[in-house]
């Protein structure tokens, strides 16, 4: 645990990624295990968005926590966990018809990009505009592999430049009481040099962790894991600085 600690520093201290090491780099941050609601402030503090008063000495992330850290480690993104969570319209807290932080997956990846060149792909690439809400943009079906195909092909290979990822939200019909509809999960894609295309993602059973969807038996793992009603993946492509 205490080299996770130490791993995480080093990184967060480190230079803005290349397009040769974007995994490279962010695979040291695998293995971190899962923290509700728990993300690493800039000052290197473990804590949790809605307390970031709180501090624990062991690493945890959740899934926001991850998508997070993973931006600040690639130089994308010099947010704070508040400013990384805000409401973007105003649209959730107590009362909102669909749910008090239904959308927070979908107002995370955009925070986190505010200040990059970004778009939706949808399979198909189309700008980001305005009226965009996480009711109107839920992306494709999940178990839809032709238009995963289409999208992560427009995901440049790492030894591209400039570097390129993808943000995304994966949303569903609410099934938790009060809910309408849920941003519920999100995750950060990233290329590598031989073809590959990695979602990184951090689950209570098992943390930090990827999977390649670029590979059959990746997609198979993957499908299986998010197979449900209505679940939706919606990706934003962005290019890193």
């Amino acid at each position: 645990m205490r080299q996770i600690i130490l791993t995480v520093m080093f990184l967060l201290a480190a230079a803005p990624a290349s397009a040769a090491d974007l995994t490279s780099k962010a695979d040291q941050l695998l293995g971190i295990p899962y923290r509700p609601d728990g993300v690493r402030d800039p000052s290197g503090r473990w804590t949790t968005f809605e307390h970031p008063e709180q501090s624990f000495a062991t690493p945890g992330l959740n899934c926001s926590g991850l998508d997070f850290t993973l931006m600040r480690l690639l130089g994308a993104t010099t947010a704070d966990p508040r400013q990384a969570a805000r409401d973007r319209l105003g649209d959730s807290g107590p009362g909102a018809p669909n749910g008090q932080d239904w959308d927070f997956g979908f107002d995370i990846i955009l925070n986190l990009t505010d200040q990059l060149p970004r778009r939706w792909l949808l399979p198909q690439a189309r700008a980001v505009s305005p009226p965009d809400t996480g009711e109107t943009m839920r992306g494709f079906p999940v178990d839809d592999r032709a238009a995963w195909k289409s999208a992560l092909n427009q995901i440049a290979p790492n030894q591209a430049a400039p570097s390129q990822a993808a943000l995304v939200s994966f949303s569903q019909p609410g099934r938790r009481k009060g809910y309408g509809l849920q941003h519920y999960h999100v995750g950060l894609i990233l290329p590598d040099a031989t073809g590959g295309r990695w979602l990184y993602q951090a689950t209570p059973k098992s943390g930090a962790h990827k999977l390649n969807l670029a590979s059959p038996e990746g997609m198979e793992r993957f499908q299986r894991f998010f197979a449900g009603p209505d679940r939706r993946a919606l990706l934003l492509g962005v290019t890193l600085p």
